[in-house]
């Protein structure tokens, strides 16, 4: 969908276009057909481990929490869909990254029949589907499922130590101030503190603010892909030295 325009170009056409693009995405025939599949199994898993071994089911549990890319990691999610999350010690309580908690929470207590709810069948259906619709958009447009998530997403965060657990929302954020790739291979302090410096957090509140973000993180990828000033900084092994020179920089012009 969209491809072959540009990054800019399709975010406006998403910024105008979005439900109807959306829907005929959920119409197409692929995609219908794989939630009705979803739907007609839903109902005959038994339990946590029948719904870890139906791989096809298991995946569109996944991709409604952003997590499809997980799905080998059946020891992990046998804990994340048993496990009270609430719980002292449990397995999601000590990651930080919200997907986790996300899918931990919409399972707890649901060790039998998980999939019996109607009502969390079809969170799962909507999840999933915009997780697939803009993920297909970023196939055609580097950076634009990114920059789609961030504006469907951003509100959720309201402070910066939540913003940074979300990877996908601290490229954003990341880009749209100009900051370089590198800036990932900073302690976490360090960037917390330049992200505090460089960014209001109620900003990600309010949809005027989140979509100038959003324009400008994809108005600067090519630019960022093709080459940065501070990338001689870093060599292919990311030195101290060459992160602590970033560090430098960076709180010279914050």
């Amino acid at each position: 969908m969209l491809a072959g325009i540009g990054g800019l170009a399709a975010l406006n056409v998403v910024e105008r276009q979005g439900a109807a693009l959306q829907e005929r995405f959920n119409a197409r025939r692929d995609v219908a057909a794989d939630m009705d599949r979803f739907r007609e199994r839903a109902a005959a898993i038994p339990d946590i481990e029948a719904l870890l071994k139906d791989r096809r089911t298991l995946n569109v549990v996944l991709e409604a929490f952003q997590l499809e890319t997980e799905i080998d990691k059946r020891a992990m999610l046998r804990k994340v869909l048993t496990e009270d999350p609430a719980a002292e010690g449990s397995l999601v309580g000590r990651l930080t990254d919200p997907r986790w908690k996300q899918l931990a929470q919409a399972f707890a207590g649901r060790a039998e029949s998980p999939l019996a709810d109607g009502a969390l069948v079809e969170r799962i259906v909507a999840g999933a589907l915009t997780n697939r619709y803009e993920k297909e958009m970023g196939e055609a447009n580097p950076g634009l499922r990114e920059a789609l998530y961030f504006k469907r997403m951003a509100s959720s965060a309201t402070t910066i130590p939540q913003l940074m657990s979300d990877r996908a929302l601290a490229t954003v954020a990341r880009g749209a101030l100009g900051l370089p790739s590198q800036f990932g291979l900073l302690q976490f302090e360090q960037q917390r503190d330049v992200l505090t410096r460089r960014l209001d957090v109620a900003d990600l509140q309010d949809p005027k603010a989140v979509s100038r973000m959003v324009q400008r993180y994809v108005a600067q990828l090519p630019a960022t892909q093709a080459s940065s000033p501070l990338t001689a900084l870093l060599d292919g092994s990311g030195s101290a030295n060459a992160i602590a020179s970033l560090a430098a920089g960076l709180r010279l012009s914050a």
